[in-house]
């Protein structure tokens, strides 16, 4: 993916710098901005042929919240025709700190909110599992009626009300 090699410059040239710390601050703004501003992120993913109105989007949509690093990086995208790689920057982020460090992260998707103790849980059992620590991520999907998913390290556990109920159907075909 394309994208993993911008992230990589920017990590590293951050690393270097000792601005690591910045650029993941300004990360966790993108992924703010583009899950609190939907329509930021659709502008993204549309084909474009004005790359200067592509990096003016950039520059009203992100500079005010990003450092210079994170600047250069988008500044580099746009100007390579790469603006549909933006909404993928915080994920592949994400993925190349996990790879580099001892933290992994893990999704939980729940049907409402779960309790603390059973997150604890959840948290200690994959902790066990992978032998690093964990970041997890909570969302809450209502269509699946009851119980929760896992999601970690290319792995699905699912022990939701739907993933049952879709299992006893296979079953019963």
């Amino acid at each position: 993916m394309v994208v993993k090699r911008y992230v990589r410059a920017l990590f590293e040239t951050a690393e270097e710098a000792d601005r690591l710390h910045d650029v993941k601050t300004d990360i966790s703004a993108m992924a703010k901005i583009m899950n609190e501003v939907p329509e930021i992120r659709s502008y993204c993913l549309k084909p474009h042929t004005n790359r200067k109105q592509e990096h003016q989007f950039v520059e009203l949509s992100f500079f005010p919240y990003v450092g210079a690093f994170t600047k250069r990086m988008l500044t580099t995208l746009c100007a390579n025709g790469r603006l549909a790689a933006v909404p993928f920057v915080p994920a592949a982020f994400a993925e190349l700190e996990e790879q580099r460090g001892d933290t992994i992260s893990a999704e939980i998707e729940s049907a409402r909110t779960l309790p603390e103790d059973v997150l604890d849980m959840i948290t200690a059992g994959l902790m066990r599992k992978s032998g690093k620590k964990i970041r997890l991520h909570l969302r809450i999907l209502p269509e699946l009626l009851g119980g929760f998913r896992i999601i970690w390290q290319n792995r699905i556990l699912d022990m939701s009300v739907l993933g049952r109920i879709q299992k006893l159907r296979r079953v019963l075909k």
